[in-house]
């Protein structure tokens, strides 16, 4: 008996080294790859400093109209996610991306700020740098929301929102429970502050395959210089807990956004085939999009047969509808 202790001790032993060498071994080739990398993370737009923090926004083209970009969660580089879009779209219209806190270039901030703080910081940094509106807003996924609460409380800056397969209040209503997110509050941040320390300190993102994961690589016209520039923005901000405790403000949010009227502003609608969204059934994230715009005099909707990050698969023919779309506007005016 002494003797099977003895054996399943040393390989106990065994097993607790092989996995502290592995530890090492990964901690010491991130921290490599991070030096090396360095000089690919130059800003891409400005950094503006806001409460402390920098926001980094992305200008191009000198248009008349002012394209506002807002980018869905989860994607490390909002810039180069749209990009495949926007350089269509340059010639024609000035160009604005901007990073939320936590994403791309911009810091990551403490706690868990409103949706309304986050929109105030982003029209400051606009306001820095001069850029005026009235916008027409071009949100991405869940920062459809944004888009809509912007539009809801200060409408004068907003000519019209065109969505990319843009999230609409309903689906959170159907997709989240708002009192149980309230309670998980604290949980969801423990679990969170885990996840990132595994992932930061190992340097884990570098093991997810990037290049067949994301539409921008697969699809889009992204350069070789642009992948390079992603993959290193990925490795050192992904995850963070900015980025994945923002939805943690989701009831607040919604709550501020449901108490008021839907935005009486132009708007068109890109809607996917909805097989990327989690839903029961991809025709009910058709529905809810199509619904939140069906009373609407001055909304319209293009369903397109394609996934959720549209903007890298049809950025032609989206280029070319919003074009149309913005000249329609021109001449209601």
């Amino acid at each position: 008996m002494k003797k099977v202790l003895k054996v399943i001790g040393k390989v106990i032993l065994g097993i607790v080294i092989l996995v502290l060498l592995a530890g090492v071994g990964l901690f010491s080739y991130h921290k490599i790859q991070s030096a090396r990398e360095e000089k690919y993370l130059v800003p891409l737009g400005e950094l503006v400093e806001i409460n402390g923090h920098n926001i980094s926004v992305y200008t191009e083209g000198t248009g008349e109209k002012t394209l506002v970009f807002l980018q869905g969660g989860g994607m490390p580089s909002p810039i180069l996610e749209a990009k495949s879009l926007f350089s269509l779209l340059s010639d024609d219209y000035r160009i604005v991306v901007i990073e939320r806190p936590g994403y791309g270039f911009s810091d990551e901030v403490e706690g868990v700020p409103a949706l309304d703080t986050i929109l105030n910081w982003e029209r400051e940094a606009l306001s820095k740098l001069e850029i005026d509106g009235p916008y027409i807003l071009i949100p991405h996924s869940a920062s459809g929301i944004e888009a809509i609460l912007w539009a809801q409380l200060y409408p004068d800056e907003v000519e019209a929102i065109i969505g990319l397969d843009m999230s609409v209040p309903a689906y959170y209503e159907k997709m989240y429970d708002m009192d149980e997110m309230r309670a998980m509050k604290e949980d969801m941040e423990a679990s969170v502050d885990s996840m990132v320390f595994m992932y930061r300190t190992f340097g884990l993102t570098r093991f997810q395959p990037i290049d067949d994961l994301l539409d921008s690589f697969k699809t889009g016209t992204l350069t070789d210089e642009d992948k390079t520039i992603y993959k290193a923005l990925a490795y050192k901000i992904y995850p963070n807990k900015t980025m994945m405790t923002g939805m943690l403000s989701l009831p607040d949010d919604m709550a501020l956004i449901c108490s008021m009227p839907k935005p009486d502003v132009p708007m068109l609608m890109f809607i996917s085939n909805g097989e990327e969204l989690g839903m029961d059934s991809p025709e009910t994230w058709i529905e809810l999009q199509k619904e939140y715009i069906s009373d609407k005099e001055n909304g319209t909707y293009i369903q397109l047969d394609c996934g959720h990050f549209m903007h890298n698969i049809e950025y032609g023919r989206i280029s070319k509808e919003t074009k149309s779309y913005i000249k329609k506007l021109d001449n209601q005016e």
